[in-house]
């Protein structure tokens, strides 16, 4: 089960498909991307391949490390951070979207150094930690729970891609 429906943003079929044409569309892999763009499946793979490189601390170009920053930051502002932290103190998630339940699920091993405010600080002290964990191979190498949490909202958002209109969108269409 994806961890969260994606609606259509800015004329695009997702956020995560725009993100990809947006970010991946300047000088130094709009070429690379334009020459794949008459088959989404080639564009699909080339993705894949470097975020595979990515998550295993490799080099990649530069835009593909922002896109991907981008995507194991954005659910700090996007994850209702009260809730996780009640679903936390009560014990009970039932009522929590897949994307809050699996902030909380990666939260859990690590709750007596969490911040005290729910709202505001945990969503600053996960932008910080996925930064980090972003922007550092060797701790995208180490496992841990929020490395696990980015790697799902990566996942996550790479599935949603709407391949046959990004391959348009880069053929000019």
């Amino acid at each position: 089960m994806p961890l969260e429906a994606w609606p259509p943003y800015q004329g695009w079929p997702n956020r995560p498909t725009w993100d990809v044409f947006t970010t991946l569309t300047d000088e130094e892999t709009r070429q690379p991307l334009e020459a794949l763009a008459p088959d989404a499946f080639r564009l699909r793979q080339w993705l894949e391949e470097h975020v595979q490189r990515f998550l295993k601390g490799q080099e990649t170009p530069r835009p593909v490390e922002l896109l991907l920053t981008h995507w194991a930051t954005d659910p700090a502002r996007r994850i209702d951070w009260s809730r996780v932290a009640a679903a936390q103190r009560e014990g009970a998630d039932c009522s929590l979207t897949p994307l809050e339940a699996a902030a909380g699920e990666a939260l859990r091993p690590i709750e007596q150094g969490l911040p005290s405010d729910p709202s505001l600080s945990l969503a600053l002290w996960w932008d910080g930690l996925a930064r980090r964990w972003a922007e550092q191979p060797e701790l995208r190498l180490r496992p841990s729970p929020l490395g696990a949490l980015a790697r799902c909202i990566i996942d996550s958002s790479l599935q949603a891609i709407d391949w046959q209109r990004l391959a348009q969108a880069l053929r000019g269409e």
